[in-house]
C-alpha cells in the first residue's frame, strides 16, 4: 500500500510544479502539458483502484498484466518526479554559487519530462513487441562434423501474462520461429510470473511452433509459483503440476534434470536441462551431478538452464558442456545500443547477462527473452528470438 501512497504524493508534487511553472507560459504549451499529465494521472489512479479493489485470483492473466502495466506508470511517475526535484536542487545550488538566477529550468524540465513520457510510451506500445532475430554461429568440434549447419532456435522468458490482450503478438512469435525452419527449438523457461493461471490457453498457441527434431524446455525460477503472494507448499505443488502439464501440452519435451540424445545427419549430441529455483540472491538449481554424469566426451553437449549464473555452478561438477543456453536477465528490459552491443544496468547485477560468452572450449549464450516483468515495456532492449547455427571448426 505504501507504494500507492508514495506515487500519489509524487504525482501531486509534479502537478504542483507544472501549475506553478506554466502559469505565465504559452497557452499551447500549457494545454499540451496539462493534457499529457492528466492522462498519466488518470491511468495511475485507474490502475491503483483496480489493483486495490480486485478480489479475484491473483494470477488471473488480466490482473497479472495490470501489475506490470502499473510498473510502467510507477517508474515513469517516479522518474519525472525525481527529474523535477533533482534539477530544481541543482539549479538552486548553481544559482547560489554563481550568485545569479538560473534561467531555462522550466523549459528543460518540460523537454526532458516529455522525452521520458515518449520513451516509456514507445516502450509499452511498440518496443516490447518489436521482436528481433539474433543470429550466431557456434563452433563444433571436428568429431561432430555431422552437426555442421544444424539450426537451433532459442526463446525464453515468455511471462505469458505480459501478452494479455495481445495474444496475436505471441502467435507472431510462433510464426517467426516456424519461418526459421529450426532443427531444434529450445525454451529456457519462465513461462509464468506469479501463478499457473497466467498460462491460460497459451498452450494452444505455443504448440504450433515446430522443429524437425523436436521442441525442448526447462522451467525457470518463476515457474514454481513462489512469486505468488501468500505462497505455501500446497500451492507450490499444484503450480508445478499445472505448469508442467501446460508446458507438455505446448508440445515441449520437458527436461527436468534429464538428458536426451539427438541425432542429426548421423552425428549425435546430448541435450540436458537443469531446473532453476529461488529468488534473487537465493537461487538454487537441480541435480548437476546427475545430468553431467551422462555427458559423453565423444558428443557435442548442450545444457539448457534458465539462470546463466548456473554456468559457473556447473563447472564445480566437472567439465562444462560445449554449449549452455540461458535467459533470466531480460537485459533488465532497458539498455542503450552502442557499437558492438549494449550498455545496460543488467551488467552491474549479472556476470553473464546477454549474448555469447566463452571459457576455454565452452560457450554460453544468454538471451534477453521475449516477455516482460516488472514493467510492461522494453526500452532499447528488444525482445529476441535467437538462431544458433552449429559450424564445424
Amino acid at each position: 500500500m505504501w507504494i500507492f501512497v508514495t506515487l500519489v504524493l509524487v504525482d501531486l508534487y509534479v502537478w504542483w510544479r507544472l501549475v506553478t511553472d506554466l502559469r505565465k507560459r504559452n497557452k499551447v504549451l500549457q494545454t499540451v502539458s496539462f493534457a499529457v499529465k492528466t492522462a498519466i494521472s488518470v491511468i495511475l489512479l485507474y490502475l491503483v483502484a483496480r489493483l486495490v479493489l480486485y478480489r479475484g485470483p491473483f494470477d488471473d492473466p488480466a490482473n497479472a498484466f495490470r501489475y506490470i502495466a502499473f510498473g510502467v506508470i510507477n517508474i515513469l511517475v517516479i522518474s519525472v518526479g525525481s527529474l523535477y526535484l533533482g534539477l530544481s536542487i541543482i539549479t538552486r545550488l548553481a544559482g547560489r554559487i554563481m550568485r545569479r538566477k538560473m534561467s531555462g529550468l522550466v523549459i528543460t524540465n518540460i523537454i526532458l519530462s516529455g522525452f521520458l513520457v515518449f520513451l516509456f510510451a514507445d516502450g509499452y506500445f511498440r518496443q516490447r513487441f518489436d521482436v528481433k532475430i539474433i543470429r550466431e554461429d557456434i563452433p563444433v568440434r571436428i568429431t561432430d562434423s555431422g552437426l555442421d549447419g544444424m539450426k537451433i532456435v532459442v526463446i525464453s522468458d515468455l511471462h505469458l501474462s505480459s501478452y494479455h490482450g495481445h495474444y496475436g503478438e505471441l502467435a507472431r512469435v510462433v510464426d517467426l520461429v516456424n519461418s526459421e525452419k529450426p532443427d531444434l527449438l529450445l525454451n529456457a523457461g519462465d513461462f509464468i510470473t506469479f501463478g499457473w493461471k497466467e498460462f491460460g490457453m497459451c498452450d494452444t498457441i505455443l504448440k504450433k511452433a515446430t522443429a524437425r527434431l523436436g521442441s525442448f524446455a526447462v522451467t525457470g525460477n518463476h515457474d514454481d509459483g513462489t512469486y505468488m503472494p501468500y505462497y505455501d507448499e500446497a500451492y507450490g505443488r499444484e503450480c508445478i503440476d499445472r505448469v508442467y502439464g501446460k508446458i507438455k501440452a505446448s508440445a515441449y519435451t520437458l527436461l527436468d534434470d534429464t538428458t536426451v540424445i539427438i541425432t542429426h545427419n548421423g552425428a549425435q549430441l546430448s541435450l540436458s536441462g537443469v531446473v532453476t529455483r529461488g529468488h534473487r540472491l537465493n537461487m538454487s538449481y537441480g541435480d548437476f551431478a546427475k545430468v553431467m554424469d551422462q555427458y559423453d566426451d565423444t558428443m557435442f553437449n548442450i545444457m539448457l538452464i534458465h539462470d546463466p549464473a548456473g554456468w559457473g555452478v556447473a563447472e564445480e561438477f566437472g567439465t562444462l558442456p560445449d554449449l549452455t543456453i540461458s535467459g533470466h536477465t531480460h537485459g533488465m528490459q532497458t539498455g542503450l545500443p552502442v557499437p558492438g552491443g549494449y550498455i545496460s544496468p543488467a551488467s552491474a547485477i549479472h556476470e553473464y547477462w546477454k549474448g555469447l560468452y566463452s571459457r576455454d572450449d565452452s560457450f554460453l549464450f544468454v538471451t534477453a527473452g521475449l516477455g516482460t516483468i516488472g514493467m510492461a515495456a522494453r526500452i532499447f532492449m528488444p525482445p529476441e528470438i535467437i538462431v544458433l547455427t552449429l559450424r564445424e571448426e
